[in-house]
């Protein structure tokens, strides 16, 4: 028999994908055998795609504007990564308490 441990991990894996999946949007138009359109398809970033920010340098550049400087401050995904594992516990954490309440 499959543990409830398994089934939460695979009701938690589809409401991931569900969420977190590729993202497809645009539109089609279809008449007489000929057809137009666009679609855009969205992935995530790679996972080692920097990320940057912009920091004061204390230089001071025209009219006392302070000037910036473009910095890595790590990856794209890692925010993204983290609210995904929150995510799955959470999902996880909740489908496990729905199925252990059911006999």
């Amino acid at each position: 028999m499959v543990s409830k441990e398994q089934i939460a991990h695979e009701l938690t894996m589809v409401y991931m994908n569900n969420i977190y999946g590729i993202d497809v949007s645009g539109y089609f138009n279809f008449s007489d055998g000929d057809g137009s359109g666009t679609v855009e398809t969205n992935h995530f970033p790679d996972v080692s795609e920097i990320s940057y920010s912009w920091v004061k340098t204390g230089e001071k550049v025209f009219l006392g504007i302070e000037k910036k400087k473009k910095i890595p401050s790590g990856c794209q995904v890692d925010s993204l990564f983290s609210e995904m594992v929150e995510n799955y516990y959470g999902a996880y954490n909740k489908f496990l308490d729905l199925l252990s309440s059911k006999p």
